[in-house]
């Protein structure tokens, strides 16, 4: 079986675990972990092992094994985030792709015989955007690149992700992938953990979760919710015991509560948030009947 193509991805928490994410649903085809590996501390998928929250730094050591389990399966991609390196270090895998974010919007993907910059903010990089928006749980913009121009969207909430969503698009264009094909993946790209967005039955009681520990990606996700939820009570939640008290406030007040919940794993704190919400709700309705 051939080698998959290695891609390395260098940037923050969550948006390193947003540009793995859109990569995989567009390399895939809309088929779900078919043909792309992940492996990050958020995931882990090599065509034989997957694994949720796992030591990125450990499963890096593995790499080997994990082409192996690759290669064995067929996969034509393998994406590999890389939170404590940096482009140039000694101990950087070898790879045939590296897309670099850093923390100003701005990057560049290096092949092995092309490269390509990609600035959400400038205007002279080879990959940029124009129209950004978002609002309730999207943001949506133009991407230009060298061979098409078109409109995307992401399931996510925050101007910011325009940036991470960038660096897959010019990772892409790397790669060869043409507008539709890009569209399609990321209107599906939403990342469990980092921004996820979740909704009660009635949409009275909301939340968004980020699991990243950076104080960076804290503040962007909470800016991103008072700036986009108009009208929703806000609360921050840091604790699991916090959550139950807070929908059931929320269940009492006359306009509609969006908790944003920042905690690992976040998978505790999504489930911890519809525990309550399927306590609260149908408690909600038997008074109403």
């Amino acid at each position: 079986m051939p080698d998959p193509t290695l891609i390395g991805v260098v940037a923050g928490e969550h948006d390193r675990a947003v540009i793995a994410t859109a990569l995989r649903c567009v390399l895939d085809g809309g088929a779900p972990y078919e043909h792309v590996g992940v492996i990050g501390g958020r995931e882990v998928f090599d065509g034989a092992e997957f694994a949720r929250g796992a030591d990125a730094a450990a499963e890096l050591a593995r790499l080997e094994e994990h082409l192996e389990h690759a290669r064995a399966a067929g996969l034509t991609h393998l994406v590999l985030e890389l939170p404590d390196r940096v482009p140039g270090e000694s101990d950087l895998p070898a790879l045939d792709v590296l897309c670099s974010l850093g923390p100003g919007g701005a990057g560049t993907v290096r092949g092995a015989r092309r490269s390509l910059s990609f600035s959400s903010r400038g205007t002279l990089a080879d990959v940029g955007s124009s129209h950004e928006r978002a609002g309730y749980g999207f943001v949506q913009f133009r991407a230009h690149t060298p061979s098409w121009d078109a409109d995307v969207a992401l399931p996510l909430p925050g101007i910011f992700n325009v940036a991470p969503a960038l660096a897959a698009v010019a990772t892409l264009e790397l790669l060869g992938r043409g507008a539709r094909g890009v569209q399609e993946g990321l209107a599906s790209s939403g990342v469990p953990g980092h921004g996820e967005l979740l909704f009660s039955p009635d949409q009275r009681v909301c939340a968004i979760v980020e699991q990243s520990a950076s104080p960076r990606d804290r503040r962007l996700i909470t800016e991103a919710a008072r700036e986009e939820f108009e009208g929703f009570a806000l609360e921050v939640l840091t604790e699991l015991d916090a959550i139950e008290p807070a929908v059931a406030r929320g269940y009492g007040r006359p306009r509609r509560t969006l908790l944003v919940l920042l905690g690992r794993p976040g998978e505790a704190y999504a489930d911890a948030f519809q525990a309550a919400v399927r306590r609260h709700f149908a408690w909600t309705g038997r008074q109403q009947e």
